[in-house]
């Protein structure tokens, strides 16, 4: 969970920035609407979401915990995906033919 936990919130900031430098290059017209990010961790999910630390998760650094922020401020939205709906998967693990056929049709490549 701790993992996944950390990415969100680099993720986060990277889209938080991401969105900053497209506002000040004046090329995407609608920046103000919030970011989805999805995610396949349920325990990462509900730590985001949580404004409150815990005890238990007193190991995890401060500056992972700016994802709270970021979420309660509304410019990132963390959406719960299931692992097989999950388009970065290919890059992750190994998987079969099928699966990995399924992934490149829905990153929207061929098999050649």
């Amino acid at each position: 969970m701790e993992a996944k936990y950390i990415a969100a919130c680099k993720v986060a900031k990277e889209a938080i920035w991401l969105r900053k430098f497209l506002t000040n290059l004046e090329v995407v017209p609608n920046m103000h609407l919030s970011i989805t990010l999805y995610c396949d961790n349920s325990g990462a999910i509900a730590n985001s979401r949580e404004l409150r630390r815990h005890k238990r998760k007193k190991h995890i650094e401060l500056k992972y915990h700016l994802i709270k922020k970021i979420i309660h401020h509304d410019d990132v939205v963390v959406i719960q995906i299931s692992s097989e709906q999950n388009i970065v998967d290919p890059f992750t693990k190994a998987l079969t033919a099928k699966v990995f056929e399924d992934h490149l049709q829905s990153l929207g490549l061929r098999y050649l």
